[in-house]
Formats: C-alpha cells, sequence, structure tokens
C-alpha cells in the first residue's frame, strides 16, 4: 500500500507516494479546491454524468474532501 506524504505552499498541497509528485490540490478564490493529478491518472465521470469523459481534474468543496479522495485512488 502506497505511503502518502502531503507537502504544503501556500494555497496549495502536494501529495507524494516515494517521493513522487502525483496531484496538487489548490485553493479556488471562488472557494473549494481542485485536484490535479500529474501521473497521468484521470478521475472517473460523476455519477450525474456517466457519459462524460474522465477528466485530470476535479472540483471538491473542501481539502479534506479533496484529499480523502486523493488518498482512496492512490491506495486502490
Amino acid at each position: 500500500m502506497a505511503e502518502i506524504i502531503w507537502k504544503e505552499s501556500p494555497l496549495t498541497w502536494t501529495a507524494h507516494v516515494n517521493d513522487t509528485p502525483v496531484c496538487t490540490l489548490k485553493g479556488k478564490d471562488i472557494g473549494g479546491w481542485s485536484a490535479s493529478w500529474l501521473d497521468g491518472r484521470v478521475w472517473p465521470a460523476p455519477a450525474h454524468l456517466p457519459k462524460a469523459t474522465p477528466q485530470s481534474v476535479r472540483f471538491f468543496a473542501n481539502l479534506a474532501e479533496a484529499k480523502a479522495a486523493v488518498e482512496k485512488t492512490v491506495k486502490s
């Protein structure tokens, strides 16, 4: 199982696995956080838009939700 280490800078958190950055969380001016994969992964289409194309960026309402989603994806 991969261990995730979070590194923080102003309004940005980066998830590192084995010292390699895999995802960046950025705070948005309008509120919420965007999660961007850095290693080629994509977020699945949302349940309410099943035909949507998977994207490398996804929006989350809060930091805790974003971190939990990244950790779940990396560990699965």
